[in-house]
């Protein structure tokens, strides 16, 4: 395993961990992990895999930080009104582990662009807030064969889940909601939302990361439901 002395003295507490020997840390560290959306999940999502090893993120989003977004989207201050999103949580991330590769993209994920921005993902965590862009980071991912995880967040409640996206088992976030066109689904900004739930969202969803990455198979086809308002973590069995 090839880490500094500063890296090592960071992870060490997690390095004690059985699951997470040489070989294992070491390929952690290799994956390159894109979030979409740096948002109340995208947020602590970043921040936590950075936590536990991931070196390589790239954060993609366009908006810049509301006062709206500070009850949950923990990487942002009320000094950093106006500023892109991307930018304040690189500059934040970057002081976890500064010998970590935080690559930018101020854009907004569209048909034209995705395969231009999505180059050679190991995962990619959609934790966008909107149909159009949900539908299409799942279409890119099916066709190219990438991991995909799919995370939303609504009042106390969220949702994670996991698409391996092989070729052989087809599972997809359509084939779950097959909607041909888009829903209308509730947003934030009309029904509200509870930051601690994002947070939790935005945590399950940096642990599902992990899992699939040190092959720890028990998330497989499950679609998990966090309710922060009733503590409670549900997984529901997805058939193929």
């Amino acid at each position: 395993m090839v880490i500094s002395e500063q890296e090592f003295q960071i992870f060490s507490r997690q390095l004690i961990l059985k699951e997470f020997d040489e070989k294992t840390f070491d390929y952690i560290q290799k994956q390159h992990v894109f979030i979409i959306g740096i948002g109340g999940i995208g947020c602590p999502a970043a921040q936590y895999l950075l936590s536990a090893g991931i070196k390589n993120i790239t954060l993609i989003d366009n908006d810049r930080i509301h006062i709206t977004n500070l009850n949950r989207q923990i990487l942002y201050s009320i000094n950093n009104l106006g500023e892109k999103k991307v930018d304040v949580a690189k500059k934040i991330l970057n002081g976890i582990n500064p010998q970590c590769k935080i690559k930018t993209i101020p854009k907004k994920i569209d048909e034209r662009n995705i395969k231009k921005y999505l180059l050679k993902p190991s995962i990619v965590i959609d934790a966008t807030d909107n149909w159009y862009s949900m539908n299409i980071i799942n279409k890119f991912c099916v066709k190219h064969s990438i991991p995909l995880i799919s995370a939303s967040v609504i009042g106390f409640d969220g949702q994670v889940i996991l698409f391996k996206n092989t070729k052989k088992n087809h599972l997809c976030l359509n084939c779950i909601y097959p909607n041909i066109n888009e829903p209308n689904l509730p947003r934030c900004d009309t029904v509200g939302v509870l930051g601690i739930a994002a947070g939790l969202t935005g945590l399950i969803a940096a642990q599902t990361t992990i899992n699939f990455f040190t092959k720890n198979n028990t998330i497989d086809n499950k679609l998990i439901m966090i309710s922060s308002k009733s503590m409670t973590i549900t997984h529901i069995k997805v058939k193929n």
